[in-house]
């Protein structure tokens, strides 16, 4: 599926002398070859796992490589024109409980911390870690009872609880996975329900020049900014609340109201859907779509309808940002995509065509195929391409949205169902220049 384990080497002897030869040899066969030529050659690679194989052979390649230029190049910002995935899936967050055979476990204190699930192969090590691993130089009591809420690109937004002058209070972080650094964001008023709410975290290359600082202020790391559509506890039409870390504040909060079609429900996962310029929220059976540069607000159906015969609808996008809808059968393998089409225009100016992408049927491993029949699967859900399976029997899977094969994860935690994991997709190219910068 296109997981790559990146192993760094030790600041030994041997392995410096081994790296040492691989430079030579390296440099020899390329010499004849000016940089622009091996340029060329390296941005035709379809593979990303070979592409990083490339760029740790040699100092030259690996300065080639990490060039913000060439990773435009292999990962376009216009995701029309993107030939393959920007991002992919390194794992999932989510809260474990913990009991007396846990290492971190103190009587009478912490009864549940997040976790870190990896992928196999993952850039974060072969086993489930504690968020508070991450940051090595915070203090781990800062995420006594934190709460993952949305995931994008290396940045991970949770709620936290700290001690306030007006006694405990929630507050939101926002964690930089790859820089390892954890900034509390300023205090969020206004009655939010934190568990029924809808996050998105924007990046850098998901806004326009004119929405991003030319420096880095406020202290933070990067730039970002956070997207809530937050329900209020007494039950009064939800707010649009906007922060960035250019200004380091929330802005005032935008009431949302659909007039005389109803009040909207609850967010069905935390994490929004970010494509293309806008941000989706799945409530019921619609999806609440936010303009980023004009906070314009909108929703449409998110399909005709659908029965018990389906899994709940997953709302996703592709590699190049069309936004689409995955209903799995229950019970059985099959798979329907169905992609928004921007052409119809809807009751409240958004549009409201949807065209079935085809069918793909999913390929389980040779033991689940022994077990007795019918299969029952429910979408946990799906990053880059990537989806994540939960069976009857509790049983986590990974599965290629493309092909359907489909690949079993041990060590994976219990109880987990769709609103209580974040998953975690991180950025090819932010991940390039964050490991070659330390090799």
């Amino acid at each position: 599926m296109g997981h790559l384990q990146l192993v760094w080497p030790e600041k030994n002897q041997t392995r410096a002398s081994s790296r040492s030869k691989m430079e030579e040899t390296a440099a020899a066969t390329a010499v004849s070859l000016p940089e622009d030529a091996i340029r060329e050659i390296l941005v035709r690679l379809e593979d990303t796992p070979a592409l990083f194989r490339c760029a740790v052979t040699c100092r030259q390649w690996s300065r080639l490589v990490s060039d913000a230029s060439f990773l435009r190049r292999c990962w376009p910002d216009d995701q029309s024109v993107c030939r393959r995935w920007s991002t992919f899936l390194a794992g999932f967050f989510t809260l474990k409980r913990l009991d007396r055979t846990d290492p971190t476990f103190v009587p009478g204190e912490v009864t549940f911390a997040t976790f870190f699930v990896p992928t196999p192969l993952s850039v974060f090590g072969p086993c489930p870690r504690s968020l508070s691993s991450f940051f090595p130089e915070t203090d781990p009591c800062l995420f006594d009872h934190a709460v993952p809420l949305a995931a994008r690109r290396g940045l991970l937004l949770v709620r936290i609880g700290v001690h306030g002058d007006f006694g405990y209070q929630y507050r939101l972080a926002m964690c930089n996975l790859l820089a390892g650094t954890c900034d509390v964001l300023p205090l969020l008023s206004g009655g939010l329900n934190f568990g029924k709410s809808g996050y998105a975290i924007l990046t850098s290359a998901d806004c326009t020049t004119e929405q991003q600082p030319l420096l880095s202020s406020a202290g933070y790391s990067t730039f970002f900014k956070v997207l809530i559509l937050g329900m209020v506890y007494d039950g009064l039409d939800p707010n649009l609340y906007t922060f960035s870390s250019r200004e380091a504040r929330w802005s005032k909060p935008t009431k949302i109201a659909f007039g005389t079609y109803g009040q909207i429900g609850d967010c069905r996962h935390p994490d929004a859907v970010v494509s293309r310029g806008k941000v989706h929220w799945r409530v019921g059976s619609w999806s609440v779509d936010v303009d980023t540069e004009t906070n314009h607000i909108s929703r449409i159906m998110i399909t005709r309808s659908y029965s018990q015969m389906y899994d709940e609808p997953q709302l996703t996008a592709t590699a190049n940002g069309t936004l689409s809808v995955l209903l799995l059968s229950r019970p059985g393998l099959r798979l329907d995509i169905y992609t928004r089409q921007y052409q119809k225009k809807s009751y409240n100016g958004g549009t409201s065509k949807w065209l079935s992408a085809g069918t793909i049927t999913l390929k389980p491993p040779g033991r689940m195929e022994r077990r007795p029949r019918p299969i029952f699967l429910s979408v946990l859900g799906e990053k880059s391409g990537t989806m994540l399976l939960k069976d009857s029997q509790k049983q986590i899977y990974m599965a290629d949205r493309e092909t359907g094969v489909m690949e079993e994860l041990t060590d994976c935690l219990d109880g987990l169902n769709r609103r209580k994991i974040i998953l975690l997709e991180m950025d090819w190219s932010a991940l390039f220049i964050s490991r070659l910068s330390r090799w």
